[in-house]
């Protein structure tokens, strides 16, 4: 038995069912704050306008739910294809980076969003759980580096 302490009114079930839902949705939220705040460094920021900084959280804060949503539909929904969330640079690296350690080139979202966690330390192993939001920001920050580096690389043929 548990309680949900709350400042809004509930007079019926269907509220109290209400309230629930919302009390669900912190959690994810806290997770993406977590998500801003260690993984975008968002507290580090130190420019020398709103402007600036402004601009600066608006583009960590588009990054921080990009890795959530990888996160979770790697989960929810595995079987979509793995073009829906990555370009064709990032299915190229993830392509050849899975590879060159012998493993197939990801075509779900879910074996792409894997291979994002294996370059930011997952282990991958039968009883290692899903990967968590952790992971892929580190996999997701290596991905966009050699992203770049293609990227240069394909400018420079």
């Amino acid at each position: 038995e548990w309680f949900l302490l709350t400042t809004v009114p509930v007079t019926s079930a269907e509220q109290a069912a209400d309230i629930l839902r919302w009390y669900r949705l912190r959690w994810r939220i806290e997770d993406w704050h977590r998500v801003l705040k260690s993984g975008c460094k968002i507290d580090e920021l130190g420019h020398h306008s709103v402007e600036r900084l402004e601009r600066a959280i608006a583009i960590r804060m588009v990054i921080a739910w990009r890795v959530m949503l990888m996160t979770l539909l790697g989960r929810e929904a595995p079987e979509l294809p793995a073009e829906l969330l990555f370009s064709d640079t990032e299915l190229r690296v993830l392509g050849d980076y899975a590879q060159s350690r012998r493993r197939e080139r990801p075509d779900r979202l879910a074996d792409a969003v894997r291979e994002i966690a294996i370059l930011g330390g997952y282990l991958n192993r039968n009883t290692d759980p899903p990967p968590g939001h952790q992971l892929i920001w580190h996999g997701y920050t290596r991905l966009a580096s050699m992203s770049f580096a293609y990227a240069l690389r394909d400018e420079i043929e």
